[in-house]
């Protein structure tokens, strides 16, 4: 029996995630990613025909420049 390693196997993240997935995405609680990166502008989301989405690439982009 092998162990299982999560580090083997990375989760693949979508282009356009949902609320529940973003804050995931970057390990904060859902109320810490709307205030400090949707409302402050960081992070815009985009209304869709099945409910607001936030771009992978613009979440990353405002992680590395979180103290700017």
């Amino acid at each position: 029996m092998t162990a299982s390693n999560n580090s083997s196997h990375p989760q693949q993240w979508a282009m356009w995630l949902k609320r529940s997935e973003a804050h995931k995405y970057i390990s904060v609680a859902d109320n810490t990613f709307i205030k400090r990166y949707v409302k402050t502008g960081k992070v815009k989301g985009y209304p869709t025909e099945h409910g607001t989405r936030y771009n992978r690439d613009e979440i990353d982009e405002a992680v590395r420049h979180y103290y700017d």
